[in-house]
This record gives C-alpha cells, sequence and structure tokens, in this order.
C-alpha cells in the first residue's frame, strides 16, 4: 500500500505519528510519505524510523490564515499526490487538511484526523472562519475521523456516513516513556534539589503553549493567587514556550510576576516531560479548545492527578472526583480562576481525596496507550483494498 500522511509541521509528526509510521512501515510493500513543513517544536531523535521505505517531503503548511502560503501548499500537496499516485491520503489538522483537499483530485481516497473541531469551539470572527474552511472540509474528504464525543455528536447527524471516532483516548501516550516508575527517589530528590523545591512544597505543572486559549493566563493567576495567600507553599513548573502567533493573554502586572517569580519553574519545550511529572503533585490544564489533550493521559500515566475545565475532549479523560477534578466554565475569568483556585486547596489538603484520584489514575494507565491509537490507524488501513 502507497500512503501519503499530510501534518502541519515535523514536531508534530515527531509528537504524534511516528509510531503509526513504523508500524505501517514494517509491513513488506508498504511506502508511506510524509508532507509537513520542516519545523521542530521539540526537537526528537527519530533516526531508526527512516527507511528505505518511508521519505519525508518538506513544504510550508502555514499554520496562520494566509490565503498565498495556503494555496501556494496546496498546489505543492496536489502537485505531489499526482506524481505519487498514492492509495490513500490522510491529512491530520485542519492546518493541514485543508490545503490537502483544496484542489482535491478525483479518484484518489482523502482520509482527515480532525483533533479537534475548530466550529464548535470558538467565537465570533473565527467561528465564522472555522464554519467556512470546516464544512468544506467535512463536505470533500472520504473519511472523517475524530477524537472525542462532542466532535462526534457534532457531525453525526449531517455526516454519518464517512465519520469515525477513534476507540482509544484519542492518540494516547507512550507508556514506556510516562511511568512514574522509571525515576529513582535518588533522580527525583537531585532534580527537586536543582530546581530547588522543598518537602513542604505542592508542584503544579502545565505543559503547552504559552497562549490564551490554552488557558495560560488563568494557570498565572491561579498561581499568583495561590503565592499572595500561600507564600512558600507552592511551586509552578511551565514545561513549553510563548508561540509568536497568539497572544498569552497576560496583563501586565502578571506578565510581570510571570517574569519574575522565584516560584515559577520554567523548562522550555523538552522531550523530558515525564521528568517533570515525575516530581509534581498536580497537573492543571485550563483550556477549553481540546481535541483530546495528550498532556492529560501523560499526567494520568504517572499517576499525577489532573485540575481542569469540565469541556470538550478534557471530561472524554478526566472524570470528577475519581482521576482528577472538573471545573465548570464561566464568562468570567474571576469566577474560573476561583473554581481552580479552590481545586488546588481541596487536593493540597485532603490527601485520602488526593491519594484516592493518583490510585484510579494509574489503575487505568493501559487504555491511555499509543498503541491503542496505533492499532485502530492500522485496523483502518487493512480495511481498504490495498494494504
Amino acid at each position: 500500500m502507497k500512503l501519503i500522511l499530510i501534518i502541519t509541521d515535523l514536531g508534530s509528526f515527531n509528537n504524534f505519528l511516528y509510531e503509526i509510521s513504523n508500524t505501517f512501515c514494517s509491513y513488506e510493500n508498504n511506502r508511506l510519505f510524509v508532507i509537513c513543513s520542516n519545523k521542530k517544536i521539540i526537537n526528537v531523535n527519530r533516526n531508526y524510523l527512516i527507511k528505505s521505505n518511508i521519505e519525508f517531503i518538506f513544504l510550508d503548511i502555514p499554520r496562520g490564515f494566509s490565503p498565498y502560503k495556503l494555496i501556494k501548499s496546496s498546489v505543492s500537496i496536489r502537485q505531489l499526490i499526482k506524481s505519487i499516485q498514492p492509495d490513500l491520503i490522510h491529512a491530520h489538522f485542519t492546518t493541514a487538511a485543508f490545503p490537502t483537499i483544496l484542489f482535491k483530485i478525483k479518484n484518489y481516497k482523502y482520509w482527515t484526523t480532525l483533533h479537534g473541531l475548530g466550529i464548535n469551539s470558538t467565537k465570533g470572527l473565527k467561528k465564522i472562519i472555522f464554519f467556512i474552511v470546516e464544512n468544506f472540509i467535512f463536505s470533500k474528504f472520504d473519511k472523517i475521523i475524530v477524537l472525542n464525543n462532542q466532535d462526534y455528536n457534532f457531525l453525526n447527524r449531517n455526516f454519518h456516513a464517512k465519520l469515525l471516532k477513534h476507540s482509544s483516548f484519542g492518540v494516547g501516550c507512550d507508556l514506556l516513556r510516562y511511568d512514574k516508575n522509571i525515576f529513582s527517589q535518588h533522580e527525583n530528590d537531585n532534580l527537586k534539589k536543582h530546581l530547588k523545591i522543598d518537602s513542604n512544597h505542592f508542584v503544579l505543572t502545565f505543559t503547552g503553549r504559552f497562549v490564551n486559549f490554552k488557558g495560560f493566563h488563568l494557570v498565572i493567576k491561579v498561581f499568583k493567587k495561590l503565592c499572595n495567600i500561600y507564600p512558600n507553599k507552592y511551586k509552578l513548573i511551565l514545561i513549553g514556550d510563548e508561540d509568536p502567533l497568539h497572544p498569552t493573554g497576560l496583563e501586565i502586572e502578571d506578565q510581570l510576576f510571570f517574569k519574575t517569580s522565584t516560584d515559577i519553574i520554567k523548562t522550555g519545550f523538552t522531550n523530558e516531560v515525564n521528568k517533570y511529572l515525575s516530581v509534581s503533585n498536580l497537573f492543571i490544564f485550563p483550556s477549553k479548545k481540546e481535541g483530546l489533550p495528550v498532556c492529560i493521559l501523560e499526567s494520568l500515566s504517572m499517576g499525577v492527578p489532573v485540575v481542569t475545565f469540565n469541556s470538550r475532549g478534557n471530561c472524554d479523560i478526566v472524570e470528577d472526583r475519581y482521576n482528577g477534578l472538573l471545573v465548570k466554565t464561566n464568562s468570567s475569568d474571576k469566577v474560573e480562576i476561583d473554581s481552580f483556585f479552590n481545586a488546588v486547596l481541596e487536593l493540597c489538603s485532603n490527601e485520602k481525596l488526593y491519594n484516592n484520584l493518583v490510585s484510579n489514575a494509574l489503575s487505568e494507565r493501559n487504555l491511555y496507550s499509543r498503541e491503542n491509537f496505533v492499532n485502530d490507524n492500522i485496523r483502518l488501513y487493512k480495511n481498504t483494498s490495498k494494504f
């Protein structure tokens, strides 16, 4: 079988699709072509994946709305498809799906996996843009695959015949890496010493881009309130960095606190997320716009309970007071800040509840495996006539 995978950038490929690629290429006579931009947000070594039956083709697939870049990338993708003549084209994320399908070629099979719809998670002008773009995508692709229940229910009425939802928890995570047992107590103690985390500190962690639609501004505001009322009690590990395309959402005084607080530990983008989770007590993730967040799966796999919004994707994984706490969304930042603040305080003070959340998360960690996502995709590919 000859397969084209199209994804926005190499960093996203490394994070989500390299295991599928490895498995697909292990079958005799399969050939894989990966089309993406040559960007690595996280520099992960995947040299072992470069085989004779896989080829990377780098072109600029824009993440933002640039008509010229979109048309240019779409024309290039069309030319590559005509040259390769694949049995299947499979695009991931809306940003890659739109240029893939813009100049669709007849008699080719086009699939897309949409990791989180924009049409049902945005407002105002963005919602209008997503309405136009995603409805075009829905109508043109032969198969639409989604990761969460809300997206599935949203599309099921009009696109039932071509719609699928993965039976796995989204793309899953690597349980061999996200296992608290691979870190010894000695390693954790040394890391805490290096990060200046004392035994009395309760450690919060956030992973992701520092952007307002990921709730980053709420993370900082909640932590600032914790530090003001309970000085020297909390530490915050921030794994990620700012995104030049999107604002942080921080006001001036919050930005100053973020830049100067000695209780905030900034790691930048790193492939050692598991190491920092191993010394964390709680994962805080106030994002309302998720497909099915890998960072939550990684945290739960490490036995770190999660506090997040009761919103799309998040509530597919986190069960309130079972493996984390779900916070209601509200139009007021102040109400949401208070809700997260109170949730953190409860888990910091209620040892019995906290330990139950840890135990429940660890008891179900096999459900979070990336292997489930890989097997799901390979099964779908095998159902095509050319596998």
